[in-house]
């Protein structure tokens, strides 16, 4: 085997572990709250640490769960590593939360992505794709991750 292999071989896993664990440490820094109401669900969620707790109210019907995740942030890409749908309240009368119907379809373990733009000082605009195509607008408190702490996005100059 050559040297210039050799050299390769060690250096790949050693710069992919790096890498690793920058987008960890990234991810890591966040420090938020976020809070919306859309389409007759108030959202309130909370990061610290990496681990991000949201609770869902459907405002409808009265039925409420809390959702953890991992969050891993890159640049203004969000993936959520969701590991626990806990249905805390159910709903009142007969009806039937969407609520729901979503957190019972996606099972325990769940990924979602969201892209994500600040339009204001404490607003931010998420983009969904995956289970649907939405777009929230939240009220958020913090940083989302370690490089927005240290290097903020600018908002859009309209």
């Amino acid at each position: 085997m050559t040297r210039k292999r050799l050299f390769l071989l060690l250096i790949f896993p050693v710069l992919v572990g790096i890498a690793g664990l920058a987008l960890l440490v990234n991810s890591m820094g966040c420090n938020y709250t976020l809070r919306s109401t859309h389409r007759d669900v108030d959202y309130y969620g909370v990061c610290r640490g990496g681990f991000v707790n949201l609770v869902e109210t459907d405002l409808t019907t009265g039925s409420t769960w809390t959702v953890g995740a991992f969050q891993f942030s890159l640049a203004d890409q969000l993936l959520f590593v969701v590991h626990s749908r806990n249905h805390i309240r159910e709903s009142s009368g007969k009806a039937t939360s969407v609520l729901d119907t979503y957190n019972r379809s996606l099972g325990a373990i769940s990924f979602v992505n969201y892209a994500w733009m600040p339009v204001g000082r404490r607003r931010v605009v998420f983009f969904q794709t995956s289970p649907y195509h939405d777009v929230l607008t939240m009220t958020r408190e913090g940083h989302i991750s370690l490089w927005d702490a240290y290097f903020p996005y600018d908002r859009p100059a309209y």
